[in-house]
């Protein structure tokens, strides 16, 4: 008998971190060791034991995953007649939430549901990988008669940017959560899932400084036992 649970897919993108400063030395930028210590684990291809289960969960959906993308940038400021804040390092995070991302324990069709909720988490980076892919130059700049007001405009500026991203990854979202009835459709996951991987391929994954992974433990924790 299918269990009659269905797939709960969040919104995509949880926010915008901003890390800036105007001073000369750039503050201490965040790593993916900052990242993954919170919960926030790089992209990667899904195994049902990405999924914590969680039982206490009032909804009738069988998992729930969440896709988080971060933001990070510094910026400077300089002086002529008025004052000018542009971004000069851009650098962002993207993947899976494993905080807010679950499944119930009578929900059998985790490895099964597994296409539906990777080609999600593939929209989701495509998306960072786009905006990763910027350069400081294309980014929003701020000026203002005093520092303050040209910090506040480049504020103003990159969330405006970032929300505007964010609005067209959820629509997509969306689209992809009707045409395939929720992840009931499995063929048509195979279908949408094919065509959103071979767009990702499409953009090569973010390098250098700040994107280095941490190295893995000498000692690996035990495989989690999937029931």
């Amino acid at each position: 008998m299918r269990s009659k649970l269905f797939a709960q897919i969040a919104s995509s993108l949880l926010f915008a971190g901003v890390a800036f400063a105007q001073n000369q030395e750039p503050p201490r930028a965040p790593t993916w060791t900052d990242e993954i210590a919170k919960g926030f684990i790089p992209y990667h291809q899904l195994t049902v034991a990405d999924f914590p289960i969680d039982d206490k969960t009032q909804t009738n959906a069988g998992y729930s995953i969440k896709s988080f993308i971060h933001p990070f940038w510094h910026y400077v400021m300089t002086r002529r007649d008025w004052y000018y804040a542009y971004v000069q390092q851009w650098i962002v995070f993207s993947g899976f939430d494993r905080n807010q991302s679950w499944r119930k324990s009578k929900f059998r069709e985790m490895q099964q549901s597994l296409p539906h909720a990777q080609a999600y988490l593939d929209l989701n980076e495509i998306c960072a990988r786009q905006m990763a892919a910027l350069k400081p130059g294309e980014l929003p700049s701020g000026r203002g008669a005093t520092p303050e007001e040209a910090a506040k405009e480049l504020s103003d500026k990159m969330n405006a940017f970032i929300q505007e991203r964010y609005k067209a990854i959820d629509a997509e979202a969306e689209q992809f959560q009707k045409a395939t009835n929720r992840g009931a459709n499995k063929k048509k996951v195979r279908e949408l899932g094919k065509e959103i991987r071979k767009r990702l391929d499409a953009i090569p994954p973010p390098t250098g400084p700040g994107y280095d992974l941490p190295a893995p433990s000498p000692n690996p924790s035990p495989t989690t036992k999937v029931p």
